[in-house]
């Protein structure tokens, strides 16, 4: 029963962890003219051709590397290619770093399971998936994933989270630009590979929408080899 009451106290604290993903609805995609970026072996675009600075990340024990595009129209972006390919979940539990215990256990067979599949079980986490007679190692799980659910995800969370699937790729969008100015994408089973994309907005004035996020996703795939970053003019034609 403790575990139960202690999802129930999670909720009450960080209401945003009741909120499990929804499919997106809207592919829409931005046609307007952008920029086209290279960056640790992927390629993508952003629908905005203005003046922009980088700051460049070196790679570290969680991240193949990290970059940073201020646009001087107000949009920011943060691409993140993680280390460990494997998952979020088995990154945490093999983090000898974070300090934490050893999670694997709890974790059980999900750490063997593909990254999308670890990102699912975590968004979909939610109190009400926590059964207060169900098996205690499996409320154990639970609890453990609504905690990283409550830590780890941003406020933005609260907005919304949406499941989305391209062709070459799927996985998951935190936030709702109607209502946020920061969006998390998380691109998973992209030919193997594991992506984050982190945008926002510096000021509310300006909003991100839909179709440049989509804009995004859609031109996102990996370069045919790593190469140093570059950019260049995109228009759609």
């Amino acid at each position: 029963m403790s575990v139960f009451f202690i999802a129930r106290w999670e909720a009450r604290k960080i209401p945003a962890v009741k909120v499990t993903p929804q499919p997106l609805t809207d592919y829409t995609v931005s046609d307007a003219p952008g920029t086209a970026f290279s960056y640790f072996g992927y390629t993508f675009e952003v629908p905005w051709n203005g003046s922009f600075k980088t700051k460049e990340s070196q790679k570290s024990s969680t991240t193949s590397g990290l970059v940073q595009l201020k646009f001087e129209s107000g949009q920011d972006l943060l691409v993140i290619a993680p280390t460990n390919q494997r998952g979020l979940l088995s990154q945490i539990a093999e983090d000898q770093s974070s300090g934490m215990p050893n999670l694997g256990p709890v974790f059980g067979d999900l750490i063997n399971r593909s990254a999308y599949d670890q990102y699912a079980a975590l968004l979909n986490t939610s109190p009400a998936s926590i059964r207060a007679f169900g098996p205690r190692a499996e409320a154990a799980r639970g609890v453990t994933l609504l905690t990283i659910k409550a830590i780890a995800l941003p406020k933005s969370l609260e907005t919304g989270a949406f499941s989305f699937g391209f062709p070459d790729k799927r996985g998951f969008q935190v936030g709702d630009p109607r209502k946020s100015r920061h969006i998390q994408l998380e691109v998973l089973d992209l030919n193997g590979h594991y992506v984050e994309i982190v945008c926002e907005t510096a000021k509310d004035t300006i909003r991100l929408t839909q179709p440049e996020l989509n804009r995004i996703l859609e031109t996102l795939h990996p370069a045919s080899s790593a190469t140093d970053s570059t950019s260049k003019s995109a228009a759609r034609n």
